[in-house]
């Protein structure tokens, strides 16, 4: 009845177990640093402090977000389970660096597959570190965001066993994977320029505008993921999806900026605040979209 007077809120405010997993994700993300850095082949602080690189900025941010997003799938699934004791509290946190470790070792993987396929016209590692391109770093940086969210999505999922719940991370993220190339050759089709030449050339608005959308279609991958298991399901979830991304370059184009052409202010004008309003707008369906198919 007095329940506003109740003091159990404190008393769950001050329990210890939420500030150790804190720990435990702070020491996991310090250790994806400085795995990251020595994967990329380049020193963080330096690039930062010394340099001002932001275009590196830029991908580690997008890379740290990412993994914040997998410990939080795998936070999220260590609270349907509380803990009941020491043993129980050292399983949980074993768990937790162990799927970190996977989300930093598939980060990785997905950096390269960045770097030799979804741009492989050019080094991506010369394009950051030597050019500064804010281009690249918003691509690396959107497609670390997006895998980090399919994975966070497998992993907050109803668990069916470790080896299962391995062979689905897996299997989705090679999913997710090949999702960002197809989407990629789709979005080179759909736009009126070279988008390798523009990001090659420091566009910084053309790489803005392809991360956001990159991290629209893992949005909507994630959407799926999250509802159903079906293969065949997921073979049809793709085209829809990106028709519908595609269909919303065209309205940002045609009916939000009229009277101006959406590529002409990319490649041209190198207009990065149209490339924000595109890839938000993509953000945006991808969200109504999950919401409309799987609510």
């Amino acid at each position: 009845m007095f329940s506003f007077l109740s003091f159990r809120p404190i008393l769950d405010l001050l329990q210890p177990v939420a500030a150790t997993y804190l720990l435990a994700i702070l020491a996991i993300m310090v250790i994806g640093k400085l795995i990251h850095n020595r994967v990329a082949g380049y020193d963080l602080d330096h690039e930062l402090t010394s340099r001002d690189n932001k275009a590196v900025a830029i991908s580690t941010t997008g890379y740290l977000f990412g993994l914040g997003l997998i410990l939080w799938g795998v936070v999220s699934t260590n609270g349907e389970h509380p803990v009941t004791g020491f043993w129980s509290l050292i399983g949980d946190l074993i768990a937790t660096f162990f799927w970190g470790l996977l989300g930093i070792a598939l980060l990785e993987v997905s950096q390269y597959l960045n770097d030799h396929y979804l741009l492989p016209h050019f080094d991506n590692h010369k394009e950051l570190i030597e050019d500064r391109n804010l281009g690249t770093g918003a691509v690396e940086g959107g497609t670390f965001i997006a895998s980090g969210i399919i994975i966070k999505t497998v992993l907050s999922g109803p668990g069916s066993g470790f080896i299962s719940d391995i062979i689905g991370t897996f299997f989705y993220f090679a999913v997710g994977q090949a999702a960002f190339l197809i989407f990629g050759r789709l979005y080179r089709r759909v736009s009126r320029f070279d988008l390798h030449h523009e990001i090659e050339r420091d566009n910084a608005a053309a790489g803005i505008a392809f991360g956001l959308s990159m991290i629209a279609v893992g949005i909507l991958l994630a959407d799926y993921i999250a509802a159903y298991d079906s293969i065949p399901g997921l073979l049809c979830w793709l085209p829809i999806s990106f028709f519908f991304l595609v269909s919303g370059r065209y309205i940002a184009d045609r009916l939000l900026l009229p009277g101006v052409s959406l590529d002409d202010e990319i490649s041209q004008d190198q207009n990065w605040g149209v490339a924000m309003i595109e890839g938000g707008i993509a953000i945006i369906i991808a969200l109504v979209v999950g919401s409309l198919f799987f609510s």
